[in-house]
């Protein structure tokens, strides 16, 4: 990779006007490393995180190891201005782009340092002994310290879920997290990861923050508009583009498959998308929303959808991962997707024709094949919550309990009045080429008792109405018997007990 890298101070130059545009444009990138401004000129700017801080600036102690965003090894802090103040979140830089990184400061591990002084979390893992071999060190530095500056609660889990994303090879976790636990004790009220941030870098960030960037290198075109307008228009012209917002799965495809796509439109800089909102009893959530964002939002008002969302990834991932990304790729075991159908979530769909609005099921027609039109971007996802008085559960089945990508999955919302079920709706995951609504099953239920012989003969229903297949995850007998048990799973989750659901899941 060649790059041309200047750490400048004056104003931004490059400025270029697109044809047919009013606004000025960036043909360039610029972002803070180590409280230094950098700027990315070119084909450069298409190179990962890691690549850079690794081969044009020699900042070896963020590692490579499975890059995708697996391990943690590459945690980096990246701040951005929030409500007038920095914000520090750990990302997997391996999956990160430059193009991706415009306005905002990232840290390293060689960054925390303070006059010569450790960060408090270096610190705490010198003292407990919370480091082995040592490769996998910086990143879990850089996850605790991205953890401090949050606040570091003293809940034993939260270090737990801090560290999700981390993997140590020598098995050390144990001294790792008696390390974060003095941390959480012990932890100064200044939780700020840097000592860099000073009002004019602040001021700088911002003004950044304001300005489209078109980078234009060989047969490969980059397009970060300011306002949705402007990505519209461009898709309508460009409908081969890849469109970018997290750009996690594109990260992993470029590096484990060599996919390069030579249009890139990306909707991060557009405020708009990256905004939640909740009214007449639903949720709706930008394009630009990150799983941590519906982490935090969906805790009260969805706690049955913040357990998967816990699970979803990692906090590296979920802090840069988008739900709308999630949508739009399609997987047919989508974390988000049982809940989206089973709730009937409508997608906002908008090009230079209009904007539409449909119903996630039947949005899917086949394996990641969707009713959305090669000029068309999906704008928002208005999810409705459902009444106090239905019973609504997600499950996950999977290998690992964090970080792991789903065996099955299902959504199952019941209404029920006077023991008889008035309603019901089941959506599974990981039994067909897309998520599935199983129309007999739900049929069979309505006007049923609310009893265990009920969801027993429903199983048998829903058995019959899937059609998985056997793959590294599991076997197709394996996720018909879930297909079939979770509904029984569901009743005894209902009732109270534990015992028998967990022996249903095939747990027991």
């Amino acid at each position: 990779m060649t790059a041309l890298c200047l750490q400048v101070n004056g104003p931004p130059s490059g400025m270029q006007r697109d044809p047919g545009a009013i606004l000025l444009m960036r043909d360039h990138v610029r972002f803070y490393l180590n409280g230094r401004l950098h700027t990315v000129r070119g084909g450069a700017a298409f190179a990962s995180l890691t690549e850079y801080l690794r081969a044009e600036q020699r900042l070896v102690g963020t590692k490579v190891v499975c890059a995708e965003g697996d391990c943690g090894a590459c945690t980096v802090l990246v701040g951005r201005v929030t409500d007038g103040q920095m914000k520090y979140l750990p990302v997997d830089a391996c999956i990160q782009f430059l193009y991706q990184l415009d306005g905002t400061h990232v840290v390293t591990v060689e960054g925390l340092a303070r006059n010569g002084e450790l960060h408090p979390v270096q610190q705490a893992l010198v003292e407990h002994h919370g480091s082995q071999c040592g490769y996998c060190t910086p990143g879990i530095v850089m996850a605790l310290a991205g953890w401090a500056a949050a606040g570091a609660s003293a809940d034993p889990a939260a270090a737990r879920i801090a560290l999700t994303g981390n993997l140590c090879r020598c098995t050390g976790y144990l001294p790792i997290l008696d390390a974060a636990a003095a941390l959480a004790v012990g932890l100064e009220d200044s939780t700020h990861p840097t000592k860099h941030d000073t009002p004019e870098l602040l001021a700088a960030m911002r003004a950044l923050a304001t300005d489209p960037i078109k980078i234009v290198e060989g047969r490969r075109t980059y397009f970060a508009p300011t306002t949705l307008e402007d990505a519209v228009a461009f898709r309508s012209k460009h409908p081969e583009a890849a469109i970018v917002a997290g750009a996690t799965e594109l990260g992993v495809l470029r590096n484990k498959k060599n996919f390069e796509p030579r249009t890139l439109l990306s909707l991060a800089r557009i405020p708009g998308l990256g905004v939640m909102s909740y009214s007449g009893g639903r949720m709706v959530f930008g394009a630009n929303v990150t799983w941590a964002q519906v982490e935090r939002a969906v805790h009260k008002p969805l706690p049955e959808f913040h357990r998967v969302v816990e699970r979803f990834g990692s906090p590296q991932i979920r802090n840069v991962a988008t739900l709308v990304g999630n949508i739009a790729h399609g997987s047919p075991i989508a974390d988000s997707l049982g809940l989206l159908s089973v709730m009937d979530a409508e997608l906002e769909l908008i090009s230079v024709r209009g904007t539409r609005r449909r119903s996630i099921n039947g949005f899917y027609t086949g394996y990641k094949q969707k009713d959305l039109a090669a000029d068309e971007l999906i704008a928002r996802v208005a999810l409705p919550l459902p009444p106090t008085a239905e019973r609504l559960r997600l499950y996950k089945v999977s290998r690992r309990f964090d970080l792991d990508i789903a065996t099955f999955g299902a959504a199952i919302r019941v209404a029920e009045k006077d023991g008889v079920i008035l309603k019901a709706a089941v959506a599974y995951t990981g039994v067909a080429v897309t998520v599935v609504r199983l129309p007999k099953t739900e049929a069979f239920l309505e006007g049923r008792p609310f009893e265990e012989a009920t969801f027993r003969e429903a199983g048998r229903i829903a058995r019959s109405e899937v059609r998985p297949i056997s793959d590294v995850r599991g076997g197709r007998e394996f996720r018909e018997q879930l297909a079939e048990n979770i509904l029984s799973k569901f009743y005894f989750d209902e009732i109270g007990d534990t015992e028998l659901a967990a022996t249903e899941c095939g747990h027991g």
